[in-house]
């Protein structure tokens, strides 16, 4: 068998110095990094608020 890689979004197998199989493949990777990176942007910032609310409260309790 020939030494390959899968691609990293549909996972075809590709020669094993690629990373994508094709260029659509990789902006659809990227789009799919870019979202979750904004998720895990916006669930830090949720905590952070929660956290400020909660810390406002005990000081005026």
């Amino acid at each position: 068998m020939e030494k390959h890689k899968h691609c990293l979004n549909c996972g075809i197998s590709i020669p094993p110095d690629e990373v994508f199989c094709s260029e659509k493949c990789r902006e659809e990777y990227l789009k799919k990094r870019k979202k979750i990176v904004r998720n895990q942007q916006m669930f830090f910032i949720m905590m952070i608020a929660i956290l400020a609310i909660y810390v406002v409260m005990m000081f005026f309790k």
